[in-house]
């Protein structure tokens, strides 16, 4: 059994999920910041188990959880649950091979696509499927269900249009709604949307064209997982019975004596490591849209709900929507896949001319000062430099100051359980947010702001010569910066 130490996979994978680009179609993906790409004309997966260290494990605290995985083994990627990402283009073929590592049989399924069986212990399946369709699918084992799928046998496969449609923009789908279709074409070309259209990158500040997230929600429970482990092998956890574990078993204060859900995830990632985390928050500028595929792994509804700005809804659950509905928060069902389009326009409480958001003149404070870019509010620090000043295990001076800058924005799941770990642990559970660090459409305020501690969370790694007064703030990334 593997331990998945969860330092050593946010050093290799970014924290987020790793993702294998298929063929050579999307170079452009190697280069993105929203994700730890390698390129493969063959997917390798070995079905395994690993020990995962969850949100809360310390040194004091044994927060650790089993899972069974997906395990890349060409490429050599970090094992983790969810596996990772699969990249290809509508009409590619995918060829792929599967190793059951483990003592009963498992598969490998994407409804539409691929079926693999039942691959018995120890046995090797290998073969090839079209991905047929533009958009998001959940790859995931589909036997004794729902037990081998909540387990960790899961992962995202997304597929990107061929082309666009004629006279048009790209969208993510290759056959979009009049709807859809117009809202994409707006993108970087209308007064209510200007900067750039989703297909569109610019090398000069790092912003990577088709930028997408891709969030798998789950729920794991260290106790019902760990009955299944120690079963005799071979032996299957009835799934009725699974179910009713999971989802009503009696709580108890002490997490380690109940089977219910006790860490939510987005990407195998909760609290900290999801929110600050730049391959599962979108992080980008005013006038840079970006597409968040959301897939729910797991047993649990959420309803998912974004500050700052309200999405698109332009897919459910593989039906590209006649009208887009324009919300800021939607409910997320038990094997849905949601697709949510952000504008990246201006928070859109900031007061301007006409409000909500748009690119207009804004507003002046009480200082005289335009309200946007809030140039007053990323002057401050939270707390005040010298005000909290602490000690780090070698006796380092670390000032805990906080700029307010770039723009941090929380996403979070109105299911209040989800936001906890282990039963309590308030704001470590299922949470993402949106970041703010610039505005492509004010001119002298490309980059907002960025000091040294963010900009490596922010995945740099390097300084680029970024003044940190926020003289001359900090461009975001290039994918290169992370290694």
């Amino acid at each position: 059994m593997k331990i998945m130490n969860r330092r050593e996979f946010l050093l290799a994978a970014g924290g987020g999920l790793a993702a294998v680009v298929v063929g050579s179609k999307l170079a452009w993906t190697l280069r993105s910041p929203s994700m730890a790409a390698a390129a493969v004309q063959t997917l390798d997966f070995h079905i395994a188990d690993a020990m995962k260290e969850m949100h809360t494990h310390n040194a004091i605290n044994d927060a650790r959880c089993y899972f069974w995985i997906f395990k890349s083994v060409a490429p050599d990627l970090p094992p983790e649950s969810p596996g990772p990402n699969i990249m290809a283009v509508k009409g590619d073929t995918i060829q792929i091979k599967i190793t059951n590592d483990l003592d009963e049989p498992h598969a490998f399924f994407i409804p539409g696509m691929v079926d693999s069986g039942p691959i018995d212990p120890g046995a090797t399946w290998t073969g090839s499927f079209t991905a047929s369709k533009a958009g998001a699918h959940m790859y995931y084992d589909n036997l004794n269900a729902p037990v081998n799928r909540m387990m960790g046998l899961h992962g995202a496969l997304v597929v990107m249009p061929a082309g666009a449609a004629s006279g048009h923009k790209f969208t993510p789908y290759e056959s979009p709604t009049p709807g859809v279709q117009k809202l994409y074409d707006a993108f970087g070309s209308s007064a209510h949307f200007p900067g750039l259209a989703w297909e569109q990158g610019d090398p000069a500040t790092f912003t990577p064209p088709f930028r997408h997230y891709v969030w798998i929600l789950h729920q794991a429970s260290p106790k019902l997982f760990e009955d299944v482990g120690n079963l005799t092998p071979g032996q299957l956890y009835n799934p009725q019975q699974f179910m009713e574990r999971f989802l009503r078993d009696p709580f108890s204060p002490n997490p380690n004596n109940s089977r219910l859900p006790q860490y939510f995830t987005i990407n195998g990632q909760s609290g900290n490591f999801a929110h600050n985390n730049c391959y599962v928050t979108p992080m980008g500028r005013v006038g840079e849209p970006a597409v968040v595929y959301i897939l729910n792994a797991g047993l649990w509804t959420h309803s998912m709900h974004l500050h700052a700005n309200h999405m698109y809804i332009t897919s459910v659950n593989g039906v590209v929507q006649e009208n887009p509905i324009w919300v800021d928060v939607y409910t997320v069902q038990p094997m849905d896949r949601i697709d949510y389009t952000i504008p990246f326009m201006r928070p859109p409480d900031l007061p301007n001319v006409r409000g909500i958001g748009r690119p207009d003149r804004p507003l002046l404070t009480k200082k005289g000062q335009p309200c946007w870019p809030p140039a007053e509010e990323m002057d401050v620090r939270i707390p005040d430099i010298g005000q909290l000043v602490l000690k780090d295990r070698s006796g380092k001076s670390i000032d805990c100051e906080q700029r307010l800058s770039p723009l941090c924005y929380p996403m979070h799941d109105h299911s209040e359980p989800s936001q906890t770990s282990q039963g309590g642990n308030y704001n470590s559970g299922l949470i993402s947010g949106i970041y703010f660090t610039g505005d492509r459409n004010t001119p002298g305020w490309m980059d907002f702001p960025m000091e040294h501690d963010w900009r490596i969370m922010y995945g740099t790694g390097i300084d680029r010569g970024c003044d940190l007064t926020g003289t001359h703030p900090c461009a975001p990334p290039s994918h290169h910066d992370h290694y």
